[in-house]
């Protein structure tokens, strides 16, 4: 899909070999700060990105863009995986939102690499971006997702030492956030945010992926077409509280 950097949620839905196997794949640098490999699986020859960290996976990287610019981006996966997902699968990992080793990483990220900008790219949800944006310093913006909240415009939300922006672009591929950073002498120093909504029904398929699709559902076909029921009013799903869908599913 041409995604430079993503971090994890239902990634975490398979098992430790298989999720490396299944980013190893893609294109993507996988992010996340708050994934850490537990001390005894370690000592028993567990894989970590980084062995004295105990980082499972990188946890931020840093993007050069035209003029010189340099943005540093920090993953942050969703924190509550071993309550939401099976945690059998998962057993050498810890998660957490690790606001402590969030504010470490990001006073280091300032200190040693000295980018122009931080940006937090969260699964933590909406309500959890917001309070962490006012708890943790020196990080400009949140691209924030979970919560599945299409937000108009960026939340500027104060902390101790400045503010940070808090974003988040809904969910499937609805919308585009677009943000904007106006960056002198090393910093931010205005911005511009646009909620760019897609239009699906005006976009031309890929072909091949199109094809893709259409083989992987071919064998399913028939149970994937069958008619369960009809309803007399809209079924629809909302990230944030249970949806009229949702008590179907459920």
């Amino acid at each position: 899909l041409g995604v430079d950097i993503m971090t994890g949620h239902w990634e975490f839905t398979y098992k430790a070999d298989e999720i490396r196997a299944n980013i190893a794949l893609g294109n993507s640098e996988f992010l996340s700060q708050n994934v850490r490999v537990k001390e005894d699986a370690l000592f028993d020859g567990a894989q970590a990105y980084d062995e004295d960290s105990g980082h499972a996976f990188k946890p931020y990287t840093i993007k050069e863009l035209a003029d010189g610019v340099r943005i540093a981006i920090i993953g942050q996966a969703f924190p509550y995986t071993p309550i939401a997902n099976p945690q059998r699968f998962i057993p050498d990992w810890t998660f957490g939102i690790q606001q402590d080793a969030l504010q470490e990483l990001t006073d280091a990220i300032r200190t040693n690499d000295k980018p122009d900008a931080v940006v937090l790219l969260s699964h933590n949800g909406m309500d959890v971006d917001l309070k962490l944006a006012s708890r943790v310093t020196g990080i400009d913006a949140i691209f924030g997702g979970h919560t599945h909240d299409g937000v108009p415009a960026a939340i500027p939300v104060k902390n101790p030492s400045g503010t940070t922006l808090v974003t988040n672009a809904g969910s499937n591929g609805k919308f585009v956030g677009v943000l904007d950073l106006t960056i002198k002498q090393g910093k931010v120093r205005g911005y511009q945010y646009r909620l760019v909504p897609v239009f699906a029904n005006f976009l031309e398929p890929d072909p091949q992926m199109l094809a893709h699709i259409e083989r992987v559902r071919a064998p399913h076909i028939n149970k994937l077409n069958e008619v369960l029921t009809y309803t007399d009013s809209l079924l629809y799903r909302r990230g944030n509280f249970n949806g009229t869908f949702d008590e179907v599913i459920c």
